[in-house]
């Protein structure tokens, strides 16, 4: 099920956001990954999800627990104990730079509340690799 939130609305297009237009949503990914490293709420959310450390300066399999864990609380998954481990890949690609799509990027501010600042910032770095626009 899509996640969406008052600010930004689901695209309409079939293939946007999804990497199959002009852009990947690279800048907005990197954007995202400095977000989640930099000491702050964001940072305290996923450290309190990590099982195992990794040099990384973001720890991808806690990041997937915080959005696996709004995903249940929200009805948006059926219980699956396996949902953070389903997660890890959209995570690694989304904070990786490689592909971030409009779903992804409203999971990522929805699950870690993030401030309209940061949320706007994001949503205007994807919307330039976009050719759609929100």
């Amino acid at each position: 099920m899509a996640v969406t939130h008052p600010r930004t609305p689901a695209r309409t297009s079939p293939s946007a956001g999804t990497g199959t237009g002009t852009g990947t949503g690279s800048a907005a990914g990197r954007h995202l990954a400095e977000l989640l490293a930099r000491p702050g709420p964001y940072r305290d959310r996923w450290l309190r999800q990590v099982v195992r450390a990794t040099p990384e300066p973001v720890n991808q399999a806690a990041v997937a627990r915080v959005l696996a864990h709004w995903l249940w609380l929200n009805g948006d998954a059926a219980g699956s104990e396996l949902l953070p481990r389903a997660l890890r890949d959209r995570v690694s690609r989304a904070l990786g730079g490689h592909l971030l799509s409009a779903d992804t990027l409203r999971l990522f501010t929805a699950a870690f509340t993030m401030d309209e600042q940061d949320e706007t910032a994001l949503w205007t770095l994807l919307d330039e690799t976009s050719p759609y626009g929100r």
